[in-house]
């Protein structure tokens, strides 16, 4: 007995296998959605990954290049023997690169991921450290 049916249950049934390898790959690739909130002192990335163990996001700066990566497993098997009509997500799969200005403090950097939501800070520099002057002497 069908309790719930779906039109998009009809559209996968009539794809080819090419159609569906074509579409789940479209999916895996897809970007959490992002939140960005700024206030005078910082800026916060905000972004949707849940299900993601934290074990599996890798958070790095290289040439203040804020690069945000998670990379999981698929899951070959369905623990109950079933097997996918539609599947629409997955759990992790991800990449993001943000190039930062001089204005974001690199060495106070934080992160933290909570209830599936991963925020990343970037507080900005003070008015004295975005003006410092170096001195260079002569030799």
């Amino acid at each position: 007995m069908t309790i719930v049916t779906s039109p998009a249950k009809n559209i996968h049934s009539s794809l080819t296998e090419l159609e569906k390898l074509l579409h789940n790959a479209a999916i895996r690739k897809s970007k959490p959605k992002v939140n960005i909130v700024q206030n005078e002192n910082w800026t916060e990335l905000r972004i949707a990954a849940p299900g993601i163990d934290k074990k599996k996001i890798d958070i790095s700066l290289n040439d203040n290049v804020l690069q945000i990566n998670s990379v999981s497993e698929e899951e070959k098997e369905l623990k109950n023997g079933g097997s996918y009509l539609i599947k629409e997500f997955d759990f992790g799969n991800f990449s993001l690169e943000y190039k930062l200005t001089e204005k974001v403090n690199l060495d106070k950097i934080d992160a933290k991921y909570d209830n599936g939501i991963l925020i990343v800070k970037l507080p900005f520099k003070n008015e004295e450290e975005l003006h410092k002057t170096k001195k260079i002497s002569l030799k």
